[in-house]
């Protein structure tokens, strides 16, 4: 079944899925290639073009910081992890994150190992159209002859970042729930960002508060099928920019599935860490309940 016949929108991803191509050598990081929805693509140029025109003028040091806020689209983006559609608890992010370090100079030495790059970038296509079953690779997903696994390589790309954010929580089912392991750990968990375009700095003003991405509109028609299914019950647990995800899916959707929805407390800053430290009262108590019983 397809995205239409599920909540009435086709996929805007699957066209960038088609872009992910492992015989081109630079597909991981791209010498030519912009991975952007179509109907994104002026948004995010007229934002870049703006960012370019602020450096005019200014110090090293100040266009070095300004250019943090740039959108940038040379490598897969990734405008959710796992599959939204399958896991029950679905972490609402900002946007990926862009390390050069990480983002470029090791991506072009993955893609420089055919079978690495192969793996990668066939696990991305995948994710992108609702084909995998689990926020991290699964042995499925290994490639014969790759000096690395899947997840290894996926999670090399991602700074490690959300396989640190998780494994206090991961730990702390286990200890009560053996059962779950941690590949059914993962496979019950899914993240969706605002955006899946990858920036230095989280860019306040990218998309405008008044506006949104053609491609966020399918992230919203998502979300609220999810909320509404009947056949399953699903927790969004909000990490990241409250305000934008309520004028990104409404105020209505919030009052209407508050029972669904578990907000990190405001004090807790940017951290996305999902620890009893990050959360009020007995919110992280209900994901470890809830997460045991889903």
């Amino acid at each position: 079944m397809n995205t239409e016949e599920l909540f009435g929108m086709k996929n805007p991803w699957e066209h960038v899925a088609k872009m992910y191509e492992s015989l081109e050598e630079d597909c991981l990081f791209s010498s030519s290639k912009s991975y952007v929805c179509e109907g994104d693509e002026q948004a995010i140029d007229v934002y870049n073009e703006k960012v370019d025109k602020a450096i005019e003028g200014k110090d090293e040091e100040t266009k070095l910081r300004i250019l943090r806020d740039k959108i940038i689209t040379n490598i897969p983006a990734e405008p959710w992890w796992g599959n939204p559609l399958e896991a029950r608890l679905i972490i609402l992010s900002l946007n990926p994150g862009y390390v050069p370090e990480v983002n470029m100079t090791l991506a072009k030495l993955m893609q420089s190992k055919e079978v690495v790059r192969k793996q990668v970038i066939e696990y991305k296509r995948k994710t992108l159209l609702f084909q995998v079953h689990s926020l991290m690779p699964e042995k499925k997903d290994n490639i014969e002859g790759s000096p690395i696994t899947c997840k290894d390589a996926i999670n090399m790309l991602g700074d490690w970042y959300w396989y640190k954010k998780l494994e206090q929580l991961r730990k702390d089912v286990y200890i009560e729930n053996a059962s779950i392991d941690e590949t059914k750990f993962f496979r019950k968990i899914a993240l969706v960002e605002l955006h899946g375009y990858s920036s230095q700095t989280s860019n306040r003003t990218f998309p405008r508060i008044d506006n949104t991405l053609e491609s966020q509109q399918f992230t919203k028609e998502m979300i609220w099928y999810l909320a509404k299914d009947k056949k399953k019950d699903v927790r969004f647990l909000i990490m990241r920019s409250t305000k934008k995800w309520i004028n990104l899916l409404s105020e209505e959707f919030f009052v209407k599935f508050k029972d669904k929805i578990i907000e990190k407390k405001t004090d807790s800053m940017i951290s996305q860490y999902i620890t009893p430290a990050n959360f009020n009262g007995n919110e992280y108590r209900n994901i470890i309940d809830f997460i045991n019983n889903s």
